[in-house]
């Protein structure tokens, strides 16, 4: 017999006899391959859950409350609270994400400001469940600005007709003609004024708050996500006196944050901007404003 014919019939018994040890047998005698049974005491490991995805614009309302959170390509966590929209003058929270696995994600140090609250930022904590591109669960806690001490809610992704994510945000959006018409706030005080940008992102018209310069506000392009970097230096001298933010730092305060663009639910307007900053302490200043 030739030397590869013997191999092959001894490759076939071999095969045989380990499917005889596991409890099977071979076509003919009643039990096909594919119902090979494991042996008794096998463990079924379960897939390995995928790394969280947290990312965009998204938003949650509830009878005159409203939660628009925007979570950016670097893991920063930005949302704006109104307990009454029509007032315009929201809670300012912010954080950094850490992502894990399965949907969960923690905020460790989360901030939220509101002078009429507190006039330091509050800082708490956030467990995250559940995020994907579309939706998350989000619990926070020690942050007074909410009912009980806590803040629960589901957020949803801005539907695509209202916000795209994968779109290339680009200096036309924001600069131009009609100019911004909305709310400026710092926790103190809020300012109705409009807002007009060049066509590199800075600030054509003068804009002050409760003393303090806000000309330096520039916004310039992610290019990994529809957002825009938000930048702001508040000198300690503004328009007509000192402003109390920097009256303790001869430096002036920088401040750094997001923004995003998104169609306006308002008749007669087309566009909305949710403008979000905040210095080093988590001390913010937001705009929201439509044209």
């Amino acid at each position: 017999m030739p030397i590869f014919i013997r191999l092959s019939h001894a490759l076939l018994l071999g095969v045989l006899a380990v499917l005889g040890a596991c409890g099977g047998t071979v076509s003919g005698t009643g039990t096909s391959v594919s119902e090979v049974k494991l042996p008794d005491g096998a463990v079924t490991v379960p897939p390995t859950p995928g790394p969280t995805q947290l990312m965009g614009v998204y938003s949650v309302t509830a009878g005159t409350q409203e939660l628009l959170s925007i979570a950016t390509p670097s893991h920063e966590w930005y949302a704006l609270y109104f307990e009454n929209p029509v007032s315009a003058t929201p809670s300012i929270f912010s954080g950094t994400v850490t992502l894990g696995a399965g949907g969960a994600a923690t905020i460790d140090t989360l901030r939220a400001f509101q002078v009429a609250k507190s006039p330091a930022p509050l800082v708490g904590k956030a467990n995250i469940l559940g995020a994907t591109l579309s939706s998350y669960n989000f619990t926070a806690s020690a942050i007074t600005s909410a009912a009980n001490n806590t803040l629960s809610f589901t957020s949803n992704a801005l539907d695509a007709a209202t916000y795209n994510l994968s779109n290339f945000a680009g200096y036309g959006d924001v600069q131009g003609t009609p100019s911004w018409q909305g709310t400026w706030y710092d926790g103190i005080t809020s300012n109705q004024t409009t807002l007009r940008l060049t066509p590199t992102g800075t600030v054509t018209s003068v804009t002050s708050l409760n003393y303090c310069d806000l000309t330096s506000l520039a916004l310039q392009p992610l290019v990994s996500a529809n957002m825009f970097k938000v930048t702001l230096h508040i000198p300690i001298s503004g328009v007509g006196g000192i402003c109390l933010r920097t009256k303790d730092r001869p430096n002036g305060v920088d401040f750094n944050g997001i923004a995003v663009i998104y169609k306006s639910g308002l008749t007669g307007k087309s566009w909305r901007m949710d403008l979000i900053a905040v210095d080093s302490s988590g001390s913010g200043i937001s705009f929201r404003g439509d044209r």
